[in-house]
């Protein structure tokens, strides 16, 4: 992907990596305790959730060494996307402020109007990358189709500072209004067109 001037690059910082990791040596140790202690039923619970915590952790590792998603002139690009998401289709959007302890990830969802559904991407992210953390977007499914749902353990820009969400809320919407105005340029002057031909005729 081509970088130009105004392109705003992210990349993904190392949330799910040093949580996971730091959660998953923690919970093996407590379960090798339970297995002493006699307790296999929870020394058993442990332990997998011990292994999907470090294997997620492990998959995770490269956080941060490529871009995650650019804001771009035309539209979102997303790493595992074949396309833009255009800011055109972008009715609404949410951008999670808030993420807890327990929370790995931060979700951004994208409303599409049904109408512009078309417009969308292909998205490379299946149900087994979602299990094992990764980022990326994803399409929703069934009656969510008009959704796409950007997942990410935190956001840097190029610098690897992190990205506060109000930030890339404002910076979306500006995108989004400089995008919707200049498609509406483009249809008025057309309509202003016919009407003046229709007023000669």
């Amino acid at each position: 992907m081509e970088i130009t001037a105004s392109d705003v690059e992210f990349k993904e910082g190392r949330r799910v990596l040093f949580m996971g990791g730091g959660i998953g040596l923690l919970l093996m140790g407590l379960s090798f305790q339970a297995f002493r202690m006699g307790a296999s039923p929870i020394a058993g619970l442990l332990l997998l959730v011990a292994v999907w915590l470090l294997a997620s952790a492990w998959i995770n590792r490269g956080a941060g060494s490529k871009p995650l998603m650019i804001l771009k002139d035309e539209g979102i690009w997303f790493f595992n996307a074949n396309g833009l998401l255009p800011y055109t289709s972008i009715d609404d959007m949410e951008i999670e402020t808030y993420c807890t302890h327990k929370d790995f990830q931060f979700n951004s969802t994208f409303h599409i109007p049904l109408e512009k559904v078309d417009t969308l991407p292909a998205f490379q992210y299946s149900r087994l990358d979602g299990f094992f953390l990764r980022p990326g977007a994803a399409r929703g499914r069934g009656f969510r189709k008009h959704v796409v749902v950007f997942r990410y353990g935190n956001l840097r820009d190029a610098d690897g500072k992190g990205l506060d969400a109000d930030d890339l809320f404002e910076e979306l919407s500006y995108r989004i209004n400089r995008a919707c105005q200049a498609e509406a340029a483009i249809l008025v002057p057309t309509s202003a067109a016919n009407d003046a031909l229709s007023s000669v005729q």
